[in-house]
């Protein structure tokens, strides 16, 4: 057991953990007894030093030391010197961890090797990764990196419980903040929704504390602090948080160019003073159960983590917001520590097949959650602007992966590369993203066709990882991956319009959907199966894709665009009863309002179960959509009318009549029919396509 531990890497304190001979997770000390180490090295010294003696240097104004570099992983931008070298986030990071690693092994009597390093849950993919390289730099087997929120939630639940809870994880350490909505079961632990912000945490508001007491002297005095006598109030400034936890009002001596100048600061102005922050995290809390369609009423408490927690105003938000105290028995502090501990112990169990000595009844699986929704650059939809398509959306359990085709131009001798420009984001407007870098494959095989179609797969791995890979449809070829740096020029340059080059027409393409009574229980099932296979064989790079619900009345629960994440959670939200239980209406006249008008390509995919009730109104839309060049693909099974899905259809050949076992491969098909010749619509190449289906009548 002694061979692996749990990491805290945090902002300002870390901490590192081991399951004890009883079975139980305990915080280790380091080399001066304390179970918390500042996340502080000093460069200056040889060799550098970690944690309370690098505080102490700090405090003195010694320049070689540096705190906070958590907040610049995965900025490659971010430089720390000393003397004639350089050092980045990484190697800070690393040099903290080998003094965790160190500590252990000289506590436990052994050597230490294998490791769960704990992120904030709002990391992007280049802080995770740059966290896992840390903990290789430091000598560790990083066994898995997991969010912190999550190891503080498995630390709580690991306890027996009776039945499943649902807990709100409030995470505020030193420099960052994450919320996270955990479900806690008898046997697995299941993150649902998270955010957060790595630029938020206990520092920012014991930079309030200085900027209210600076501004003071110097509005007495007219000096500015500077050097040493800024650097001891800003330690001055940590205190005196503090002591606000527990008093009511602090008085603090100020010194600055040979003059001091003493001032009180009560609780009640520090909270005004931070109020905004405090606010910053209710939105978050807010995000989180909005995403999750959860309220206050439903969770069973809300677990404070983070020594910042402490502080009252925090404590009296979740009070009021929850209409309860906190939940009590983790210590805010090591609840990280412990729980990174339990899941390294989980993890080598699995790995070597063998039971271990974790006594502990509630020992759980975790689930977690992507932080950050993946996507790429496109172009818009009429080439007026670029924008970020979503692929994979935020809160899906991980690991995950999806498969996006792309159809371009190689040559017949399989000459060219694809590019593509990885983001991570919640917004369309590509310079809200960040960047994870120019990923170009190459190293096409040779064709029969000028044109291939690529099929990209998106992952993240257990550990918020993208991982990407391509191959060739045809042959089948794998394709080689290159991640290339960034040009200098990007994001700039998607913020001007797309350069005037031959494209491919864009295709506009609405499913509809027949939900009406009939369709309950499998049939919706499969359906949604069906439109997230369509979904997954297009080339969103020159198709928007809606949704259309009908039965009643006509629902357009999707406008058309070619964002990923919003497309697939609208299939995830159709339902039976939403427009009704009767096939009373027709979506075609919608249809046509919603395409008549717009450029490109346009199609229209029609799904039904049943004979509808007014078919001759629905046969002269659909006709009416034919002459304004509307595309019209018809799908049926069940009790479908097969001469009337040939007569709304734009072509026999774009009737196919179908059943529950291969809807979702008709669907499939069809969409990479529509991929494979560049976002056209031919009948009688999809005459072939539906005849190798056997789906004629």
């Amino acid at each position: 057991m002694a061979k692996v531990v749990g990491i805290d890497l945090g902002t300002t304190f870390s901490a590192v953990a081991a399951i004890g001979p009883d079975g139980r997770p305990f915080v280790i000390p380091n080399d001066i007894g304390e179970l918390l180490t500042p996340s502080v090295v000093d460069l200056g010294a040889d060799p550098p030093l970690v944690g309370r003696e690098a505080k102490q240097r700090q405090e003195l104004g010694d320049p070689g030391v540096y705190a906070f570099f958590k907040r610049d992983m995965g900025d490659p931008n971010a430089l720390y010197l000393a003397g004639q070298r350089q050092y980045t986030p990484v190697d800070l990071s690393a040099l903290v961890l080998a003094y965790l690693k160190r500590c252990a092994e000289r506590y436990l009597g052994e050597a230490v090797r294998d490791a769960v390093v704990t992120v904030p849950a709002y990391f992007n993919n280049m802080q995770r990764q740059a966290t896992i390289d840390a903990g290789r730099q430091a000598g560790l087997n990083v066994l898995r990196i997991i969010s912190e929120p999550t190891a503080a939630a498995l630390a709580y639940g690991i306890r027996p419980t009776a039945e499943t809870s649902t807990v709100l994880v409030y995470d505020l350490g030193g420099g960052t903040f994450d919320i996270s909505l955990v479900e806690i079961g008898l046997e697995a632990l299941r993150v649902i929704a998270t955010a957060g912000d790595h630029y938020l945490g206990g520092k920012d508001w014991d930079d309030r504390i200085l900027r209210y007491l600076s501004s003071r002297f110097e509005q007495q005095f007219g000096v500015e602090l500077i050097g040493d006598d800024f650097n001891e109030l800003l330690v001055k400034a940590e205190q005196v948080k503090i002591a606000l936890s527990t008093r009511p009002a602090v008085r603090v001596t100020v010194h600055g160019s040979g003059r001091s100048g003493t001032y009180e600061i009560t609780r009640e102005q520090f909270e005004g003073l931070t109020r905004d922050l405090l606010a910053r995290t209710e939105q978050l809390v807010e995000q989180v159960l909005d995403d999750a369609g959860m309220t206050w009423e439903a969770m069973a408490g809300v677990l404070l983590v983070g020594g910042s927690t402490r502080m009252p105003m925090v404590r009296d938000y979740v009070t009021r917001m929850a209409g309860r105290p906190p939940m009590a028995g983790v210590d805010p502090d090591q609840a990280v520590a412990l729980g990174a501990a339990i899941q390294a112990a989980m993890d080598l169990e699995e790995r070597q097949g063998a039971a271990l000595t974790l006594l502990l009844a509630g020992r759980k699986a975790t689930v977690d959650v992507i932080s950050n929704s993946l996507g790429m650059i496109a172009e818009s939809a009429d080439r007026s602007c670029y924008i970020n398509s979503i692929i994979i959306h935020k809160n899906q359990p991980i690991p995950c992966q999806q498969t996006r085709p792309y159809r371009l131009r190689v040559g017949r001798a399989g000459k060219g590369r694809l590019e593509v420009y990885m983001t991570q984001g919640e917004v369309t407007d590509p310079q809200g993203c960040a960047y994870l870098g120019k990923y170009v494959f190459s190293g096409f095989p040779r064709l029969a066709s000028d044109h291939a179609v690529i099929d990209v797969t998106y992952a993240y791995d257990r550990n918020g990882v993208v991982q990407v890979s391509a191959v060739e449809r045809s042959t089948g070829q794998p394709l080689t991956l290159v991640v290339e740096p960034l040009p200098s020029d990007v994001p700039a340059r998607f913020l001007r319009p797309p350069e005037d080059v031959v494209a491919p027409e864009h295709l506009t393409l609405y499913m509809a959907f027949d939900l009406s009574g009939s369709m309950l229980g499998r049939p919706l099932r499969e359906a949604k199966k069906a439109a997230h296979g369509f979904l997954s064989q297009i080339d969103l790079a020159s198709a928007s894709i809606g949704l259309i619900e009908f039965s009643e009345k006509v629902r357009v629960s999707v406008q058309a665009s070619q964002n990923a994440a919003e497309i697939s959670k609208g299939i995830e939200h159709m339902s039976i009863g939403r427009t009704g239980w009767s096939n009373f209406v027709h979506p075609f006249d919608t249809i046509y309002s919603l395409l008549a008008e717009v450029d490109g390509n346009r199609a229209a995919l029609v799904l039904a179960d049943g004979v509808w009730m007014r078919q001759g109104q629905a046969i002269k839309a659909a006709q009416r959509c034919h002459a304004a060049g509307i595309t019209i693909i018809a799908v049926g099974f069940g009790e479908a009318d097969r001469e009337f899905l040939r007569a709304v259809s734009s072509s026999d050949a774009l009737s196919f009549f179908t059943d529950l076992n291969t809807l979702t491969h008709t669907f499939s098909t069809i969409a990479q029919e529509i991929t494979e010749r560049g976002g056209l619509i031919d009948p009688e190449s999809m005459r072939l396509r539906r005849d190798r289906l056997n789906l004629i009548d």
